[in-house]
C-alpha cells in the first residue's frame, strides 16, 4: 500500500477506535457492567462518578463510564470526518455519502445507548444497540474505501474459465452482498440470542436463550429442530452461520478467479473466511465452557471484525462491477488502476 492521505490515516484511525469500541462494549457487557451507572447521559449524577457505587464494584463502573467517554470522542470524530469529507471530497458520491449517513445513525446509536440504561437492558434494545453499531463501522469503513482508486474490470481483461470479465465482477459482487448480509445477520441474530430472556438481573451471564442448548454443539440436544422458543432461536442462529460459511467459501473461491486480481479484495475475503472459521470453533468452546466471559468477549470482537472485513469486500467488489458503462469502456470514477494484477496495491488519493 502507497503512502495514505492525512484523511485517509484519520479514517482508518476512525475504523480501528470503532473496533476498539466495540470490544470495550463487549466488555462491559460480559462482566456485568451494563448498568454501573444507573443514570444516563451522567454517571451516578456526575459527569465523573464518585462516592458509594453499591452492588456494583469501582471497576466496573470505571468500565462503563470509560465505554461512554470513548463513544462521545468518536461520535465527535465521526462529526468532523464527515464535515470534512463533504468539504474536500465533494465531486466524489462514494466517500462523502457514507460519512454523511452514518450521522442519523450516530444520533440513534445514542438514543439507543440511553434506552439502553433507562429500560434496564431489554434484549431488543441491546441487539438494536450493537446492529447500529455494525451500520456505523460500515460505513466509516465505506467512505475510507472510498478514497482510493479501484480498478474497474474492462472487456479486454482476460477471462479465465471462458467467463466474460465484467459479467464475472457483477456475479461475485452479487455474491459478495449475499455474504455482506448473511454475516450481519449472524451476528445481529447471535446477539439476541444471547441476551434474549436475561433481564437486568443476569449480570454477566447469558439468557436463557443463549444456554437453551445447553453444552450441546453443533445440534441442540441430539436434534436439528428442537422444541421451545429459546432453543428455536439458537438453532436459528446455528443455521445462519452454516449458511454464511457457504457463501463466504463460495466469495473465497471465486475471489481467486477474478481477473484483474484485487489484492485489497483478495486480502478481506480471505481474511474474514479466517476468522469466521475461527469463530465457529471460538462459539463452539464458548458453549462447552458454559459461556466464559473472555470467550464471549472474544467472540464479539472478532464477529465485528469479519463483519468490517466482509462488508468492505462487497464494496470494493461493487466499485470493480459498476465501473463498466454500457458500452464496456470503464468510468471516469473508476477507470484508474489502483488494486489489480501482481505488483499493484490500492493507490491514495489526493495531497493532503
Amino acid at each position: 500500500m502507497t503512502s495514505m492521505t492525512r484523511f485517509q490515516r484519520i479514517g482508518l484511525s476512525l475504523v480501528i477506535g470503532l473496533l476498539v469500541l466495540t470490544a470495550l462494549g463487549g466488555i462491559v457487557r460480559v462482566t456485568g457492567s451494563g448498568l454501573a451507572c444507573p443514570d444516563w447521559p451522567a454517571c451516578y449524577g456526575a459527569a465523573i462518578p464518585s462516592g458509594d457505587f453499591g452492588e456494583f464494584a469501582a471497576h466496573q463502573v470505571w468500565l462503563e463510564w470509560t465505554h461512554r467517554l470513548v463513544a462521545a470522542i468518536i461520535g465527535l470524530i465521526i462529526l468532523g470526518y464527515a464535515v470534512v469529507a463533504w468539504h474536500r471530497y465533494r465531486d466524489r458520491t462514494r466517500v462523502w455519502l457514507p460519512a454523511a449517513l452514518a450521522i442519523p445513525f450516530l444520533a440513534l446509536q445514542v438514543v439507543l445507548g440511553g434506552l439502553t440504561v433507562t429500560e434496564r437492558l431489554e434484549e431488543l434494545i441491546v441487539t438494536l444497540h450493537l446492529a447500529t453499531a455494525m451500520l456505523i463501522l460500515m460505513l466509516v469503513a465505506f467512505s475510507w474505501l472510498g478514497t482510493f482508486d479501484w480498478r474497474a474490470v474492462t472487456s479486454d481483461d482476460a477471462a479465465p474459465l471462458g467467463t466474460d470479465s465484467p459479467s464475472q465482477a457483477r456475479n461475485y459482487a452479487r455474491v459478495a452482498l449475499i455474504t455482506a448480509i448473511l454475516v450481519y445477520a449472524v451476528v445481529v441474530v447471535g446477539s439476541y440470542v444471547t441476551h434474549v430472556g436475561a433481564g437486568p438481573d443476569a449480570g454477566a451471564h447469558v439468557g436463557p436463550g443463549g444456554a437453551a442448548c445447553g453444552n450441546n454443539w453443533p445440534l441442540c440436544y441430539g436434534g436439528l429442530f428442537p422444541d421451545g422458543e429459546y432453543a428455536q432461536w439458537n438453532m436459528g442462529h446455528r443455521f445462519l452461520v452454516l449458511f454464511g460459511a457457504i457463501s463466504l467459501f463460495a466469495a473465497s473461491m471465486g475471489v481467486v478467479m477474478l481477473r484483474p486480481r484485487a489484492r485489497g479484495l483478495t486480502f478481506m475475503v480471505h481474511g474474514a473466511a479466517t476468522l469466521y472459521v475461527a469463530q465457529i470453533f471460538i462459539g463452539a468452546a464458548m458453549i462447552w465452557i458454559n459461556f466464559d466471559a473472555w470467550a464471549r468477549a472474544l467472540h464479539l470482537s472478532m464477529g465485528s471484525i469479519t463483519w468490517l472485513l466482509v462488508s468492505g469486500a462487497s464494496l470494493v467488489a461493487i466499485f470493480r462491477a459498476g465501473g463498466l458503462r454500457a458500452g464496456g469502456q470503464p468510468s471516469s470514477d473508476l477507470a484508474t488502476v489502483s488494486v489489480a494484477g501482481p505488483g499493484a496495491s490500492m493507490k491514495s488519493e489526493g495531497n493532503g
